[in-house]
């Protein structure tokens, strides 16, 4: 009796201290040194030199100046050309970094802006939502987009002096983009092909009307850049 007394008494009290022992909650991912606190990825158009962006480039460098943060611009890498696999390339790409960066700076701010073909690229990244996890969706805070292909018409972000009747070449459906609606704004001028009315079979040809140039003389960038500012809370 002694004997087992004794081992139901070791037994408790080896319970008891495990029970009293303090429980670790799984560490918050931390982020890298290297962070910087905004993020403004740039998506070219087509035959835009992988070097950055003609369009997009000087924006991306003002929103990183204006927002009074410590602020990077990366230079999304896909092929930018005609080939048909192209967009699907930049969608897989783009995808990903935007991932690994949610994990690797989950306070990080990102910044979207696509041209053309690269505006393609970013709202198929967007209406493909379940590629994207949750932390990457909500580190997304602003999305610009200039002469998308994917223009629907109907859609309460557009802004420009667009046809609401008309759409692009491929639109999305109406609401493909979901969570996203509030912090896109996609510029699309009247002339431009590619966003208002184009035919489909005419391809890169609808990117030389001028209307798709436009965007380099007006002041659809000033906008984006004031939206994007006030986006970021800066």
């Amino acid at each position: 009796m002694r004997g087992r007394s004794r081992i139901l008494l070791c037994s408790t009290a080896t319970v008891a201290a495990a029970l009293a022992l303090p429980v670790h909650q799984a560490a918050a991912a931390e982020p890298s040194p290297g962070c910087a606190q905004v993020r403004v990825v740039t998506v070219r158009g087509t035959l835009e030199p992988q070097s950055g962006s003609l369009l997009l480039t000087p924006l991306a460098k003002q929103i990183a100046q204006e927002s009074g943060r410590a602020a990077t611009v990366t230079e999304l890498e896909y092929p930018a050309s005609m080939a048909p696999d192209s967009a699907v390339r930049g969608v897989e790409n783009l995808t990903a970094l935007v991932n690994q960066a949610a994990t690797e700076c989950p306070d990080q701010q990102l910044v979207l802006l696509g041209y053309s073909q690269g505006a393609r690229v970013i709202g198929n990244t967007l209406s493909a939502r379940a590629a994207l996890t949750d932390a990457a969706a909500t580190r997304i805070d602003a999305v610009a987009l200039f002469g998308s292909p994917l223009f629907n018409g109907a859609e309460p972000y557009n802004r420009g002096n667009y046809d609401p009747a008309l759409s692009g070449t491929g639109p999305l459906p109406l609401g493909a983009i979901g969570e996203f609606t509030d912090r896109t704004r996609s510029y699309c001028h009247a002339a431009d092909r590619v966003c208002q009315g184009g035919d489909p079979a005419a391809g890169f040809g609808n990117a030389l009307s001028y209307g798709h140039f436009a965007y380099f003389v007006n002041d659809y960038r000033g906008q984006a850049a004031t939206f994007v500012r006030e986006q970021l809370g800066s």
